[in-house]
């Protein structure tokens, strides 16, 4: 992983980011999953009403993705890796750009974990379906960039495409990998769920659930893509 911390508010000083003091507010358990890097994006639209000078990038981590999802797991982890992998591929030497990224998430959304990775996707990157942000007078407009459809690949697979340069990646990643497959109810972990949901775990059992599940959460999270990897990455051909 690299030195670059995630610009989250702060659990082990004084004032966080904004320059407030912090609180016990601002201590939340998946905090110890967010070891992985922040994905910087630029958004002309932030730069054009003043919300950040020209130019400088937006910031989102892993704990914003995982409050916004109000859970952090494989499938959650999944979809911000897919996407850091994918940009980073795309913008080797630039930042990644808002309303320049179309995505395609093979399946339909009513398929096991597909709807919550791809809002992990809009999240990051503001590609939205016809529901998102037409922007003003067609500036800076998120709308019918992200669809559903077929895109080939193991797991999830996801092609996403810059609209200026039309080059598009292919992210695929197999939740199986880790352990957790979806079409099997999400593998022996998800056993311990319904006697943690009816209150009738013992500690041990609830300490046991969630070692493994944060530990395959920060698997995803630290996997490049590649031989042995749940992620597969490649360059294609937008159809």
């Amino acid at each position: 992983m690299s030195d670059s911390a995630p610009t989250t508010a702060s659990t082990h000083s004084d004032t966080n980011e904004t320059g407030r003091a912090a609180t016990d507010a601002d201590t939340t358990p998946w905090q110890r999953l967010a070891d992985a890097d922040p994905i910087r994006v630029r958004d002309p639209l932030a730069e054009v009403l003043g919300m950040v000078p020209e130019g400088e990038p937006l910031v989102v981590t892993f704990p914003e993705v995982a409050k916004a999802a109000g859970h952090a797991c494989p499938a959650v982890a999944g979809a911000y890796r897919a996407t850091q992998l994918a940009l980073d591929e795309l913008y080797p030497e630039s930042t990644p750009v808002r309303s320049e990224v179309s995505v395609r998430v093979g399946g339909e959304p009513e398929q096991p974990g597909l709807g919550p990775m791809a809002n992990v996707i809009r999240h990051v990157t503001g590609a939205a379906d016809e529901t998102g942000f037409a922007g003003f007078g067609g500036y800076g407009g998120r709308d019918d960039l992200l669809s559903f459809g077929e895109v080939p690949g193991p797991g999830r697979s996801f092609a996403f495409t810059r609209e200026d340069t039309d080059e598009t990646v292919r992210v695929s990643f197999d939740p199986s990998a880790t352990g957790v497959d979806p079409e099997d109810g999400g593998g022996s972990p998800m056993q311990a769920v319904g006697k943690l949901v009816a209150g009738e775990a013992s500690d041990a059992e609830r300490e046991q659930f969630y070692d493994q599940w944060h530990g395959r959460v920060q698997r995803v999270l630290e996997a490049p893509a590649g031989d042995g990897s749940p992620f597969t990455l490649e360059r294609a051909s937008e159809s």
